[in-house]
């Protein structure tokens, strides 16, 4: 957990700034941009973590109850 507090203080402020750019610009595509980041960050849970590899559902719901309790942690999740 402390080390996706890690990640998160390193890509908030580049994804802030991409929100408040495509947000404004072009809105489809900073949603897929931002899906993108979140693929990401399932794939990083899936190695990082050995009960979550080969199993791309248990790392998106543990991720998804990550949200849930901290839902500002990463920028693109408060949207």
């Amino acid at each position: 957990m402390e080390l996706l507090v890690q990640i998160a203080e390193v890509l908030n402020p580049i994804l802030r700034g991409w929100m408040n750019y495509f947000g404004k610009f072009n809105r489809s595509a900073m949603k897929r941009t931002l899906d993108c980041v979140q693929r990401r960050l399932i794939k990083w849970a899936m190695c990082k973590y050995k009960n979550f590899r080969g199993h791309r559902r248990r790392a998106e719901e543990w991720l998804c109850q990550v949200r849930k309790r901290e839902p500002n942690m990463f920028a693109h999740w408060a949207l």
